[in-house]
């Protein structure tokens, strides 16, 4: 009898965190789903302006982007990377 009802409870335990794991598993795709859509609607905070831009659209997309980010902050750099040494 008592192994009877160690299994039941057992099989109660295990419908239970079956059932509880479902809900998890929906409430985490529904928040990875709504994550994504934010992410996949905000516009990226950084723009990598090369060398192959000429003066005009390095302007212009810095004034894009200014209009935009009203808290913008340049960072200019030299590039340690020995391959475009000239």
């Amino acid at each position: 009898m008592k192994e009877a009802i160690l299994i039941l409870a057992l099989l109660m335990v295990f419908i239970f965190v079956y059932f509880l794991m479902r809900k998890l598993d929906v409430f985490l795709n529904e928040n990875r789903t709504s994550i994504e859509n934010e992410s996949e609607k905000k516009e990226p905070s950084f723009v990598m302006l090369t060398d192959e831009l000429s003066d005009e659209e390095i302007t212009s997309e810095v004034r894009r982007f200014r209009s935009k980010h009203r808290k913008t902050k340049i960072f200019l750099y030299e590039s340690t990377d020995t391959e475009h040494d000239e």
